[in-house]
């Protein structure tokens, strides 16, 4: 399993929303956010249509106006990022479905749903605000050139 480019670059662009947040800065203007992330606005407003969707962030109008996060960043799981482009993570499809010939006597269903859960909830305990206090705590320079 591989996560997409849109769920990193997603999970980049609300870490930057924050910390702008963070220094009193307001809302981040689109263009702004694209240009220290190294991304065209077209691509940038593609990955904000989910985010806004899964009320993650939305938009303030207004000459000091652009993008802040809807809701605290200690409330912003990693885990809620990546499924709002990746859909709910399970590892394999037959966990969520008795279509499979073999759910009923799968013996590997259990190690599958081990693995994911595992996964989700690392995914869950990690949130943006982790992400900012890591940030702060190394006092790098933000440029998010990952």
């Amino acid at each position: 399993m591989k996560i997409s480019t849109k769920s990193r670059y997603g999970l980049r662009i609300l870490t930057d929303i924050a910390v702008n947040m963070a220094n009193n800065n307001g809302a981040s203007k689109g263009r702004d956010i694209a240009q220290r992330q190294n991304l065209t606005e077209a691509y940038l407003e593609q990955i904000m249509i989910p985010l806004k969707s899964n009320n993650l962030i939305r938009t303030q109008r207004g000459c000091r106006g652009g993008y802040i996060l809807n809701m605290a960043p200690s409330d912003i799981t990693v885990l809620d990022v990546i499924e709002s482009f990746e859909g709910k993570i399970t590892f394999v499809d037959c966990l969520d479905t008795k279509e499979c010939n073999q759910f009923d006597r799968c013996p590997t269903q259990d190690v599958w749903r081990e693995l994911s859960e595992t996964f989700r909830n690392k995914a869950s305990s990690v949130t943006l605000q982790d992400i900012v206090d890591e940030y702060n705590a190394q006092n790098k320079n933000f440029d998010f050139v990952i």
